[in-house]
């Protein structure tokens, strides 16, 4: 189901491989999105408009564009590519409610802890309408977001999108 590449550890090689050699997607609102800064999951609601809903490290909720998403611990990363929540098809999938939720949330300062109340509890937030789940890794976020929204694959969103 997550099909791990031997290259999976070098993030310039696997962003290659998942968006040349393998179909490419356009999220769809309430879509969850990731990227892969160093070492870690940074992840994130699509919210439509060409909008990301996120928590950043400063713990404040902003709405920014893939640009900005990727543009995390200033430019001290290597994200290069933004992954969607896909069903067994490929299709992107995702939940109206957890973008509401994630617009209302736009502006607010929340707590903010690398281990605990981090941008992934803030986003299983989104999905469950309760932002005190005990959710603080990605792992603990995918397991999540399969049972909520139908998550099967992730999909390297369609760089062309967003990118001029």
């Amino acid at each position: 189901m997550f099909f791990k590449s031997p290259f999976d550890n070098f993030n310039i090689f696997k962003s290659f491989e998942d968006n040349v050699l393998r179909k490419t997607v356009t999220p769809i609102e309430g879509s969850v999105v990731y990227c892969v800064l160093t070492g870690v999951e940074h992840s994130g609601i699509y919210v439509g408009g060409g909008k990301i809903v996120h928590l950043d490290g400063s713990g404040k909720v902003e709405s920014v564009t893939p640009e900005i998403f990727l543009d995390r611990l200033d430019g001290l990363n290597q994200a290069i590519t933004i992954y969607v929540s896909c069903d067994n098809t490929g299709y992107p999938v995702g939940s109206f409610l957890a973008a509401s939720r994630a617009r209302t949330e736009v502006g607010k300062k929340r707590k903010y802890s690398l281990v605990s109340k981090n941008c992934h509890q803030f986003i299983a937030g989104c999905l469950m309408d309760n932002f005190e789940i005990p959710c603080s890794t990605f792992s603990s976020l995918k397991k999540l977001t399969k049972t909520e929204i139908g998550l099967k694959d992730w999909k390297a969103w369609e760089s062309s999108d967003y990118r001029s």
